[in-house]
């Protein structure tokens, strides 16, 4: 099966939906040569995605992950990585604050690629359990509004080829795949992106696969997020219907900060600032704008505000009246008690 498509690849064909799928099932069923797939991914990148070749791939994948139950309109908050700026994870800081607002969220996510922290090192370093089951999946997110859903774990076909994807060192298609990799398929989004050229691409994925309403954000200054160091391009998908703006910080009164101000550091690092956030520190004001716009787009798409502008404001009060420091209290709790509970099981056999 792989043979015929790197030889389609190799003379810069694109494959369709179908062929895509297809090598991407054989890829996941195990029984692939690993040379075979180490050269596939390679090829892939070397040539570029098209549309119809990334809707194969999550095809596949869908088909193989393990599913959580949709519970209503719930929303997730992911950025692609690879930016390569070392901030702060601000994707899940807006998560844990628009869960605080009222939004059901659910973040799917792993470990640090290209970062010293990725969102699960930060909530497992803030003492929240990252690694579910589906049915503990479903269950906290109609408990808390809030879940983590740790890639791996949903996805262990592609994680069995994290060894070779680590030793090419470049990345890959599934790269491309794993923020579009949610096993609940939440139709409420928002995507940041670290390339000019994936922002589109992602737009349109988007509007073909059933989206209600998201945004991709994609920072002028290479930053995935809604940036407040340069504007973003924000491209909105309602149904079928994508449009495009260029979103500046003064159009809800806010100045622009330095990048710096927005780095992170080590996981202890980054749940210190974590922590420093919800408890109101001046210390970390930037930090505190950036998440209220990533938490204020998100409370937007999630219908509880109008407008950025209004969602922005939401996410200011859920910190500053000590909701989000509750929430992450909350979910650390909870995680507590789910270990003490298994701890007994354990010792009871």
């Amino acid at each position: 099966m792989l043979k015929g498509a790197l030889k389609k690849m190799l003379s810069q064909q694109s494959l369709s939906r179908e062929e895509a799928e297809l090598c991407m099932n054989h890829i996941l069923s195990g029984t692939a040569e690993p040379s075979q797939v180490a050269a596939f991914l390679s090829i892939a990148e070397g040539k570029g995605t098209e549309k119809e070749e990334l809707l194969g791939y999550l095809r596949a994948m869908w088909s193989q992950m393990i599913p959580v139950e949709r519970a209503g309109d719930v929303v997730d908050i992911c950025g692609t990585g690879g930016d390569m700026l070392g901030s702060f994870n601000i994707s899940t800081a807006a998560a844990l604050t628009v869960s605080a607002a009222g939004a059901k969220v659910a973040k799917c996510g792993n470990r640090s690629s290209s970062s010293s922290c990725g969102s699960a090192d930060l909530l497992e370093g803030a003492g929240i359990c990252i690694e579910l089951s589906s049915k503990e999946a479903d269950s906290w997110l109609q408990e808390h509004g809030f879940v983590f859903l740790f890639t791996p774990k949903f996805h262990p076909l592609i994680s069995s080829w994290s060894s070779l994807r680590r030793s090419l060192g470049f990345r890959t298609i599934f790269n491309l795949m794993g923020p579009l990799g949610n096993p609940i398929q939440p139709t409420r989004r928002l995507m940041g992106v670290s390339s000019a050229a994936l922002a589109p691409l992602y737009a349109e994925i988007l509007s073909s696969i059933g989206t209600e309403h998201a945004l991709v954000a994609l920072g002028m200054d290479g930053m995935d997020e809604i940036s407040l160091s340069a504007p973003t391009v924000l491209y909105e998908i309602k149904g079928q219907t994508v449009s495009r703006t260029l979103w500046e910080p003064q159009s809800i009164g806010l100045q622009y900060v330095d990048i710096n101000d927005l780095k992170g550091g080590t996981v202890r690092d980054n749940v210190n600032i974590l922590h420093m956030l919800f408890e109101g520190s001046r210390q970390v004001s930037a930090i505190r704008q950036v998440t209220c716009v990533n938490a204020g787009a998100a409370l937007m798409i999630s219908g509880l505000a109008e407008n950025l502008r209004e969602g922005y404001w939401i996410a200011e009060e859920t910190i500053s009246s000590g909701k989000a420091g509750a929430k992450l209290q909350e979910l650390v709790n909870s995680s507590t008690h789910n270990h003490e509970e298994a701890q007994n099981y354990v010792h009871a056999e």
